[in-house]
């Protein structure tokens, strides 16, 4: 364009302050810009029209609209909101529209250089500036207030949008609209037109909304430090905004709850503010006129199920679970029965409703007897059972009957929950049975027995269950209920229960189900047919019914007298069949071939029964019956066979012995030794009744145990590895603690290490291929699994410290005495794990044992488990930290072994706690962890136990970049404590620094300890 089509004009800087500050005022000056503009465009149109390169220009993206397009035509707002991918969507413009309102809002900077603005010589003064800046201003809150109609007034989609101030300004506005001068401003809800009672209710909705939002735990704000100039302090300033006014909401929530609960008791239908509600600005007139009329009608029902869902969610946000439930409840009632006809403002979530309501039923029901909610068949159960209210579990059992609300594996689970053949098990079995034959299934068999167990009173509880039933059951169900009364009442008859048949015939039930003609069949009268469901009791029936439960008591009895007695009546019985075949687990082992050579008849059953039930309880580890079994076969026995005596003398001295624990009186110590050294004599005799293995490792174990010395010395050389291993410990500790005792420890080193021993053998395959097989050494006294079991049964009471006082013994280095390279690491580790196990059960508070189990953990990756141990030696060395730990315990290895388990568990606050611990602070370590982005711990929470205060200061620093105010808040707060100060006295710093360092392991304990698993689960 030329220079000719412009008329003369004012300097650029003029015409800069003039478009910036005037353009879309309603003044005269606007009128003569428009129609200067207007002529410019039109000549740039019609040069457009003769340009020879214009096919050849490139076509462009077309510029989205802004702020300024809506400013000077507001009426094509509505056509772009609507849109379907409109640009700028409705929350940018609205954002826009704010955004610059409150910049105009601000003092106007005006150039000193050019105080006027001139346009075609007329001179604007600053005073016309601000009028002139107001109307824009003006314009602009309404343009925002028009797309928040657009928008529905969706506060949900407002506060996850727009930040907090953007939000109170834009309600802000919408009430000075309506007429209102402040959203505090006392006024009747009744004299508020529809305009007004909106704006007031959607700005206190919006403060309680904002309030139980800021209430969740939030993602912080996230800022690069490498921002553009400017920027940063924008975001901090529009940061520092939102918590000022999120305080300044916080105190005046009170007033939203009670103008809301007010609005509740007076609501009405409301005339909504749409689009079209809402005027411009006039060029001519200040004034706007809105048209409200043009609104849209909300239900009173919906805009209380509005009100009532906010203040639900507080509610529940301030534990104020009744309240909050009752409010819930009417959301639901209105929810339901309610449908929404062209409204959008769904401002309710549904699911979220459905999921308060669930978890407020409970507590509210526990806290408000007087609730009208009624709880399902299912809970009031599980509520009658906590109470052992057993009355009320039968009666709603009962009334169940006839519906399906509980399933089958249900009912089974509260009949098993009672004793057997109990009235009250009973009486839970035949609501379970006339559910069962209502839904035309099998009855369980064991039904009739019970039934005939109880007699009189299991008719009458059968006769009333199925009274209360009959009244729900449809045709066919009342059908499958006098079947079965037929067949019960045949059973009865036929059983010679004629108490309970004669009471269970006159009942009400029968009456209503059966006919006189059915109950004349029952007895036998007019009618030839067999019973239904009934079959003729014969004698033969009777002796086969008693002789099943002579067996079945013979068979879970552990009585020696009643044992007895259903040996005796079944041999009368049946005298041929043999009681052993009853059960297959009834075997003696090695007693059963003296048995058998020896005995016959009676007792002979005597005997083997004994001996295989005594054999059944001490593999169940029940000794006390399994020793009265025995001394029942012991006197069974007799003088008849003095070897099968002995030999069950033997099985109770290991009965004797295991039940040993080291603290019996001298006289029963001395009587079991002396058994014990006659088995070990008989043992090594080759007596012809010689004790099991099993019985010998016992015996050497409890001679270690009593610390015999002498005896163990004495035994001669034996072909028993157990006796081996406890003769040469027994040379080790009887010249304890003399040094000289190395040289016998080495036989007892050799005998362990050969344990470990592996032996590589090459072998050839048929293929020509080469494999290498790993044998185990054949020079050992004992197999290793079995070398275990025996040192896991020695247990000195008295000394435990044998592994600490005389560690000189042992060899320094493992290729002393054995070949490293033929050691099967892994072997040795198994072993030690499980002896360690073994310690821990005899002496779990061992400082020693406890590094050495979480040395272990450690050296094997498991963090928790090592984490845990490491913490117990401290609790066990301080009085669970109540005093300081030696430094001979937590050494600066033990600290740096706590730091990387910390740190594998992702806890970096810990770990940078941990790091003060040491001799030298480890700043380095310190830092790193604590810049970490993802930490699994409480981290602001352990601020409280630092006592560094260079790390408090670098915790200062790194929050205030990475915008953290809370955590940068406890930062300082641990900064500013008064024993921290630099200039106290050392003993003071001291004080502290032990004081800080006792309440963080204390913690630590509390989570890895306390609440740990125990270490045989990790």
């Amino acid at each position: 364009m030329t220079p000719s089509l412009f008329k003369p004009s004012p300097s650029p800087s003029k015409f800069h302050i003039l478009i910036h500050n005037n353009i879309g005022d309603g003044c005269e000056v606007f009128s003569g810009l428009f129609l200067r503009l207007k002529y410019i465009l039109s000549r740039f149109i019609e040069m457009e029209q003769f340009n020879p390169f214009k096919n050849n220009v490139i076509a462009t993206a077309p510029v989205p609209k802004s702020w300024f397009d809506f400013l000077l035509n507001p009426n094509s707002l509505e056509e772009h909101l609507k849109q379907p991918e409109a640009e700028p969507s409705p929350v940018q413009l609205l954002l826009q529209f704010i955004n610059k309102a409150i910049s105009l809002d601000k003092p106007i900077q005006v150039n000193q250089k050019h105080p006027d603005a001139v346009i075609d010589g007329e001179t604007l003064n600053v005073e016309s500036q601000d009028q002139y800046g107001g109307k824009k201003t003006k314009a602009l809150k309404l343009l925002a207030l028009k797309t928040a109609a657009f928008l529905k007034w969706n506060l949900k989609l407002f506060l996850n949008e727009l930040p907090l101030f953007i939000c109170d300004h834009l309600l802000s506005n919408l009430l000075t609209e309506t007429g209102l001068q402040s959203s505090r401003e006392a006024v009747s809800w009744a004299d508020l037109d529809d305009a007004a009672a909106f704006a007031l209710s959607l700005y206190h909705r919006w403060v309680l909304q904002a309030v139980v939002k800021d209430s969740f735990p939030q993602r912080p704000l996230r800022i690069n430090t490498a921002q553009m100039p400017g920027l940063f302090e924008t975001a901090n300033s529009n940061m520092a905004n939102n918590e000022a006014l999120m305080s300044a909401l916080q105190s005046q929530v009170k007033l939203s709850e009670s103008i809301l609960q007010k609005e509740l008791d007076t609501i009405r239908a409301l005339r909504v503010p749409t689009l079209a509600s809402f005027g411009s600005i006039n060029e001519l007139d200040d004034r706007v006129v809105h048209h409200w009329e043009n609104g849209v009608i909300v239900r009173n029902q919906e805009l209380t199920a509005e009100v009532s869902y906010d203040l639900g969610c507080y509610f529940f946000c301030k534990q104020d679970y009744k309240q909050a439930f009752t409010l819930f409840k009417e959301v639901t009632k209105i929810v339901s029965n309610v449908v929404v006809e062209g409204n959008e403002m769904d401002s309710i979530n549904k699911k979220a409703l459905e999921g308060y309501v669930i978890a407020l039923k409970t507590i509210a029901i526990e806290n408000d007897e007087s609730s009208e909610y009624k709880a399902d068949i299912r809970e009031q159960i599980e509520n009658a059972r906590k109470t052992n209210n057993h009355e009320e579990v039968v009666k709603l059992l009962s009334e169940s009957c006839g519906t399906t609300e509980l399933p089958a594996s249900y009912r089974n689970k509260i009949e098993q929950l009672y004793p057997r053949r109990s009235m009250m098990q009973f009486r839970v079995f035949t609501c379970n049975t006339v559910q069962r034959v209502i839904c035309g299934k099998l009855v369980n068999s064991a039904y009739s027995s019970q039934l005939m167990l109880h007699g009189k009173e299991g008719a009458v509880c059968l006769a009333t269950i199925m009274l209360e039933a009959l009244v729900k059951c449809r045709h066919d169900q009342k059908v499958h209920l006098a079947d079965f009364l037929k067949y019960t009442l045949g059973l009865l008859h036929a059983s010679l229960q004629d108490a309970a048949f004669q009471l269970l015939k006159n009942s009400d039930i029968s009456k209503r189900l059966l006919t006189e003609d059915d109950l004349k069949r029952l007895v036998g009268k007019n009618d030839e047919e067999p019973l239904p469901f009934a079959a003729t009791t014969t004698q033969a029936e009777n002796l086969a019914f008693d002789i099943g439960n002579l067996e079945r008591m013979l068979l879970v009895s552990v009585d020696p007298a009643v044992i007895r007695d259903c040996i005796l009546k079944l041999v009368q019985v049946r005298p041929v069949r043999s009681l052993a075949s009853l059960n297959c687990k009834w075997e003696i082992g090695a007693l059963q071939q003296c048995l058998d050579a020896m005995f016959s008849g009676v007792r002979k059953d005597f005997i083997l029964i004994f001996l295989a039930k005594s054999r059944l309880a001490y593999l169940g580890k029940n000794y006390v019956k399994a020793k009265k079994l025995l001394a029942a076969a012991e006197l069974e026995a007799g003088n008849v066979s003095f070897m099968l005596v002995q030999l069950i003398k033997w099985e109770l001295l290991l009965i004797d012995l295991i039940l040993f624990d080291g603290m019996k009186s001298s006289n029963q110590m001395r009587e079991l030794s002396k058994k014990v050294k006659t088995c070990m004599t008989a043992y090594l005799q080759g007596q012809e009744a010689m004790p099991r293995v099993e019985i010998i490792e016992y015996c050497a174990a409890f001679l270690l145990n009593s610390k015999d010395w002498d005896y163990l010395r004495s035994l001669p050389n034996s072909k028993s590895g157990h006796i081996k291993i406890a003769s040469i410990m027994a040379n080790v500790c009887k010249d304890l603690p003399n040094t000289n005792s190395r040289n016998l420890a080495r036989d007892v080193w050799s005998a362990v290490a050969a344990l470990f021993t592996v032996n590589f053998q090459q072998k050839r395959t048929s293929g020509g291929m080469v494999t290498t097989m790993h044998r185990e050494s054949t020079q050992v006294y004992l197999p290793r699994p079995k070398f275990l079991d025996f040192i896991c049964k020695i247990r000195d009471h008295s000394l435990k410290e044998v592994f600490l006082d005389y560690i000189y013994l042992w060899p320094s280095a493992a290729p002393a005495l054995v070949n490293p390279t033929s050691m099967d690491i892994h072997i040795v580790e198994g072993v030690l794990t499980t002896v360690l196990a073994h310690s821990m059960l005899v002496h779990p508070s061992h400082t020693s044992w406890l590094r050495t189990q979480a040395d272990l953990f450690y050296s094997n990756g498991q963090y928790a488990s090592a984490l845990n141990f490491y913490l117990e030696i401290g609790i066990v060395c301080s009085n669970f930290f109540l005093e300081p730990v030696p430094k001979s315990i937590y050494t600066d290895q033990v600290y740096r072994r706590m730091i990387k388990c910390v740190s594998y568990l992702k806890c970096h606050t810990q770990e940078a706690v941990l790091c003060q611990f040491l001799e030298e602070v480890d700043y380095q370590t310190a830092f790193k962890a604590l810049q970490e982005k993802n930490s699994y711990d409480a981290v602001e929470t352990y601020y409280d136990f630092i006592w560094d205060t260079a790390i408090l200061e670098f915790l200062t620093n790194f929050h205030v970049k990475r915008s953290e105010p809370d955590k940068k808040n406890h930062a300082i707060k641990a900064l500013g404590e008064l024993e921290l100060n630099a200039n106290n006295d050392p003993v003071v710093l001291k004080m502290a620094a032990d004081m800080r360092k006792s309440n963080f392991l204390r913690a630590l304990a509390r989570q890895y300890v306390t609440s740990a698993p125990s270490y045989k689960d990790t």
